[in-house]
């Protein structure tokens, strides 16, 4: 008897349709036994960067393998709010797309077309790709499996973005939005400056808007603390630093705990 293949089941979305907080980071070093740690860790989810990275398409689906492994959820943020690029990160059987830089409520329903399969969206449809299992996945499972658990997640980090943040959000097929406190520092002067009032004030402002609509709100985090503040303004998905910041802090505490006295 042949052996029955479903479409994934995506466990960061049904912790925050719970009611929960999801915690993942970013992976950009291209290494997948750092996600496959991530993910033993007891994170949730890894987002895979193409945006800052060298990450290529092969090293994107062996991270993808590697987060399914350890059984996170893999999300892709794409290097740009690119049709073909958002087709090849799902393709590879991402359990989502992170798409930067959508300032308008027209860059959210091209990122939507991209990511869904008709009638939601215009994704082109290959039932034999690895997000299909190969072809495994029955076509009529495979697609609305695809349609109703993958993610379309849109990063506000402009303050164009935070203008537009309900036209954006009353696009029907995201999920939610992603705060870059960088990118948004910078389009307001004041870049990097992470504990100015004005930055603090137009983030919760962004977190408190999203969440009346019921879709999610999510936030880059340096560090545990700033996870725990967000979290408490109410952020539900939460990236905290990168698997080269984890790495290098760890290596910074051994040294000096190495030469102490």
């Amino acid at each position: 008897m042949q052996k029955k293949v479903e479409f994934p089941v995506n466990k960061t979305r049904h912790i925050i349709a719970e009611g929960g907080s999801a915690f993942g980071t970013f992976a950009m070093l291209g290494e997948p036994a750092l996600v496959e740690m991530i993910g033993y860790a007891g994170l949730d989810f890894v987002l895979i960067d193409t945006e800052h990275s060298g990450n290529t398409t092969e090293q994107v689906g062996n991270l993808v393998r590697a987060a399914e492994l350890s059984g996170i959820t893999p999300i892709v943020r794409v290097t740009t709010n690119s049709h073909e690029l958002i087709l090849r990160a799902l393709d590879a059987g991402a359990g989502g797309v992170l798409v930067p830089q959508v300032n308008t409520a027209a860059e959210a329903a091209a990122a939507v077309r991209a990511a869904r399969y008709a009638p939601q969206g215009e994704r082109g449809v290959a039932g034999v790709v690895r997000a299909a299992r190969y072809g495994f996945v029955p076509m009529a499972d495979y697609l609305e499996g695809s349609n109703r658990e993958n993610l379309v997640i849109t990063q506000v980090e402009h303050i164009d973005a935070v203008k537009n943040l309900e036209s954006i959000l009353a696009v029907e097929g995201i999920n939610g939005i992603f705060i870059g406190p960088t990118d948004l520092s910078q389009s307001m002067g004041i870049t990097g400056q992470f504990n100015d009032p004005e930055l603090k004030k137009t983030i919760h402002s962004v977190i408190d808007k999203t969440r009346r609509t019921n879709k999610w709100a999510g936030i880059f985090c340096l560090n545990a603390e700033d996870a725990a503040y967000w979290k408490a303004a109410g952020a539900q998905f939460l990236t905290i630093a990168t698997e080269g910041m984890i790495f290098g802090a760890a290596v910074r505490k051994l040294h000096h705990e190495l030469h102490q006295g």
